[in-house]
């Protein structure tokens, strides 16, 4: 069985973070750099040099966010700050023995998207520091503003060449879904087992490591559709972009985000479009008129105004049946209905998939969590001064499946520091 003292379960952006740490990028600090609190500033100069050093539960037990120790020095103020004057430096270091798994490589989440899609905040808040976005730009000869939300086509790119650049890539295995969790047995030198599968080979492996970083991402487990006839050949599970679906009339089914995305953009591509969600319409508009910042929910309220002469919403709807040929029955607040639609997207979002964990005796401590665009999960109750869960020791959750973290990327790449730095010190690398 191949043995590593780390292994990251996942390629998103919070388990890409503990691996370049891991790699021997470790923060440090120097410059004109000031925290609000005394305590916290007499700190970060005693270990300037070595931050991953410092045993964060002594900010927690002063009061203080440990996560912030470290978000703060990335992103000082609201707004991208030159490259020239960032106070967060990296010294390069022996690595440690870590090995990456993933389904999609680099990026995680952001490989399965839509095509066209963009982020919800600006291109420096969607970066992780040991390798700046905005060096990616200049390097790529990209001319974009780090203040501008940015593209899915840039951002996936970025995060491939993250691990290029930091020499990340070695220790990558992509195509390998991660299929089980396990405490290791007497007989192996261990404490986790760690079963996948090839998803192109179907060949199953199993690895076994002493510290596991849990970042599967929060849509491992896509969410199921309970109605009738799911297996009809006009319905998709996941939506990329207008030319790949056939046909004029397109029910969109979901309500969230990924939803929202594909029903606008769908419309603006010439398709007559009938958007289906249980929600009622006062959340969803108070949505659109709350986020008209974003570009796309501008282009929302736009539709709305304009009279929706393609765009049909159906409001407190559940789909309870797909017949062939296209006919869609459709449960409303007015009664039953049916549509003749030509294909069905349905994005319902996912799950992490917590399953992977169910051979651990006891129940796992989880923390509800949604922000303002409908996303919402069961996120880990972890020590908020290392990201180790609460319930399995040497269980790192990073990512969204972590409390703590918020629902964003600017949320939960600081966290790599605490994860990376609470293991390295374990292992006497610090």
């Amino acid at each position: 069985m191949e043995n590593h003292s780390v292994i990251i379960a996942g390629g998103g952006p919070g388990g890409l973070g503990v691996a370049a740490t891991l790699e021997g990028w470790h923060p440090r600090f120097e410059g004109d750099y000031e925290f609000p609190s005394d305590d916290v500033q007499a700190l970060a100069r005693e270990h300037e040099q070595n931050p991953l050093a410092l045993d964060q539960h002594v900010l927690l037990e002063q009061g203080h966010r440990p996560i912030e120790f470290f978000r703060m020095r990335h992103h000082p103020i609201q707004d991208a700050v030159p490259l020239d004057e960032w106070t967060l430096k990296f010294t390069k270091r022996n690595r440690a023995d870590w090995l990456m798994l993933t389904t999609d490589g680099p990026g995680g989440l952001w490989n399965s998207v839509p095509r066209e899609q963009m982020t919800l905040g600006p291109a420096h808040w969607m970066e992780l520091s040991h390798y700046p976005i905005g060096k990616f730009y200049e390097q790529t000869g990209r001319n974009r503003d780090l203040n501008a939300l940015v593209h899915r086509e840039d951002l996936v790119p970025y995060y491939q060449a993250y691990a290029e650049e930091l020499g990340l890539t070695p220790h990558i295995r992509s195509g390998i879904k991660v299929t089980s969790i396990k405490p290791a047995d007497d007989d192996v030198a261990a404490r986790f087992v760690v079963e996948t599968v090839d998803q192109e080979t179907g060949s199953e492996t199993s690895y076994s490591c002493d510290h596991l970083v849990f970042g599967v991402g929060p849509r491992s487990v896509l969410r199921k559709l309970t109605a009738r006839g799911t297996d009809q050949d006009y319905i998709s599970f996941a939506y990329t972009h207008p030319d790949d679906y056939p046909g004029e009339r397109i029910l969109v089914i979901g309500g969230g985000r990924s939803a929202d995305w594909a029903a606008q953009e769908l419309h603006d591509a010439g398709r007559m479009v009938v958007y289906a969600m249980r929600q009622h319409p006062e959340g969803h508009l108070k949505l659109i008129n709350d986020s008209r910042y974003l570009p796309y929910y501008r282009r929302w309220a736009e539709i709305l105004a304009g009279g929706q002469e393609r765009m049909g919403l159906l409001y407190g709807a559940n789909v309870t049946a797909f017949e062939p040929d296209g006919v869609t029955a459709i449960s409303t607040s007015e009664g039953p209905i049916q549509l003749q639609v030509d294909h069905v997207v349905v994005e319902i979002g996912g799950d992490p998939d917590y399953e992977l964990l169910k051979s651990f005796d006891g129940n796992l401590t989880f923390h509800a969590k949604h922000d303002n665009f409908r996303f919402q999960l069961n996120q880990l109750v972890v020590d908020q001064a290392t990201f180790e869960s609460v319930d399995i020791p040497g269980l790192y959750p990073t990512g969204y499946t972590a409390q703590g973290t918020g629902l964003s990327v600017i949320g939960f790449h600081a966290a790599c520091f605490l994860i990376a730095g609470d293991i390295l010190r374990k292992l006497g690398a610090v």
